[in-house]
């Protein structure tokens, strides 16, 4: 269970305690060198090993593992106080070793760092050395992905007890490399609030598709698209819909763009969007290649108007930048819609707290409008209106590129129209869409969409 929980620092504070209160601070302590001399046993051979130690618990943790070890190959350069630093002496031994244990900054970090440890980490950097950082990269915020000033570029990140936060945010994922947690045995607090987890491919091999034999194409659902100007966006939602199990796409547009759909998908249907259009449709897609030229007025009535799950994206978010108390209005009013947006439409209609990290963010945006966000990103966070919060940890930047987005939506809209629960529904599709951002030699969205089925068989099949 571990494994798949991210806690905040506060909250990993809480599961310490509990245990503390159960056993000892010593024999956490001892519990957590001793992983760690274990993994150093395993992985690291041969090497000379500096641990640059720091003046809290984290250096603590590095010294007492360097003792465990009990190597002529191990060194350990304290960083205590200020004046007894000696930068040459720490260059010297830089120089000198294999292997840097980062252990001079843990997750108790406040502050911004002054000018000496702006040195220290700049030198451990420059160095080319493999570093390997115990918990978290020195420097870096574990709540908020961002940093204290600078931070230790890893080459390894060991995440003692649980995952944090700033292993899969931007920023500070640029710096985690590979990431491993180490188990130290800890229980999760008996409350989580927020309840952050990450999306696994479990997820996915639970969810099925009970299609019975004499299943016809309206049984699999039906799914709208409002298109705009942008036909190439609409027509990617329409397709990925269909890859993932949808009966019918349909395409409804304003007469004045109908001809831009000429070249759509021979399995689409195109029509002119008028009231009739939201009648006999499972879920309705509003946004992609919408432009912003389209009339708020008509989302408004789209959304006030039908009881069917909603997915809004691009400009039918953006629209709202000049009014947004009627869009948190008229969403909060509303169940089962789904926003999708990036970071810059994330800001127009929601106010974005720098201080705050993007899933607290997300939280507050989810909460105020009482649905679902998935603000998207190469960091990816879902936040449920009861709370509960996912992060993608899957997703490679081959997804940077034009209609990943659109056919994110797509699977989404597929998997809804078959009856697949709204919660379900996006969190196999964002966790599918990573995987296939992992294969090589694939950058473009119409590649990705065509590996929708086989992707998802692969994964329901696998062990």
């Amino acid at each position: 269970m571990y494994k798949y929980k991210i806690l905040k620092i506060s909250q990993v504070i809480d599961s310490e305690n509990e245990f503390i209160l159960k056993n000892s601070e010593k024999k956490l302590f001892d519990l957590a060198t001793k992983k760690l001399k274990k993994y150093i046993q395993k992985n690291v051979i041969n090497k000379k090993i500096l641990f640059i130690c720091g003046p809290g618990k984290n250096g603590l943790d590095g010294i007492k593992t360097e003792k465990l070890l009990k190597s002529k190959k191990s060194l350990i350069y304290l960083i205590n106080k200020e004046k007894d630093l000696n930068l040459i002496k720490l260059s010297n031994q830089i120089n000198n070793c294999d292997i840097i244990f980062d252990c001079i900054f843990g997750i108790g970090l406040k502050r911004k760092l002054d000018k000496t440890f702006l040195k220290i980490i700049n030198m451990i950097n420059s160095s080319k050395k493999k570093i390997i950082s115990i918990d978290i990269p020195s420097g870096i915020n574990s709540d908020t992905g961002g940093n204290f000033g600078a931070n230790i570029n890893a080459d390894y990140t060991l995440a003692m007890g649980f995952f944090k936060p700033a292993h899969f945010l931007l920023p500070a994922k640029k710096y985690i490399g590979k990431l491993k947690v180490i188990n130290l045995n800890l229980k999760l607090p008996r409350i989580l609030k927020p309840d952050i987890n990450i999306i696994k491919k479990k997820i996915i091999k639970n969810f099925q598709l009970l299609h019975q034999i004499d299943i016809n194409k309206y049984d699999k659902g039906h799914v709208c698209v409002v298109g705009g100007k942008m036909a190439g966006a609409a027509r990617i939602v329409a397709i990925a819909s269909r890859k993932i199990g949808a009966g019918l796409s349909t395409i409804s547009v304003e007469k004045k763009y109908l001809t831009y759909y000429t070249k759509s998908e021979v399995g689409t249907i195109v029509e002119v969007f008028n009231n009739s259009s939201l009648y006999k449709k499972n879920v309705f897609v509003i946004g992609p290649g919408l432009g912003k030229d389209f009339k708020k007025k008509k989302i408004c009535k789209i959304l006030e108007n039908i009881k069917e799950p909603v997915i809004l994206d691009a400009d039918a978010i953006s629209i709202f930048e000049k009014d947004r108390d009627k869009f948190y209005s008229i969403l909060a009013k509303k169940k089962n819609v789904i926003l999708t947006p990036h970071h810059g439409e994330f800001c127009r209609v929601f106010k974005y707290n720098k201080k705050m990290s993007k899933i607290d963010n997300c939280i507050t945006a989810s909460k105020l409008i009482k649905n679902i966000i998935i603000f998207k990103g190469n960091d990816t966070v879902v936040s449920f209106p009861d709370g509960k919060v996912y992060v993608d940890t899957e997703s490679k930047k081959s997804l940077a590129t034009a209609g990943s987005g659109d056919m994110l939506c797509g699977m989404i809209a597929g998997l809804i129209s078959q009856g697949i629960r709204i919660e379900d529904a996006v969190l196999v599709s964002i966790f599918l869409q990573s995987r296939i951002s992992r294969e090589k030699n694939k950058t473009i969205v119409e590649d990705f969409i065509e590996l929708i089925p086989k992707t998802l068989n692969l994964i329901k099949n696998s062990n």
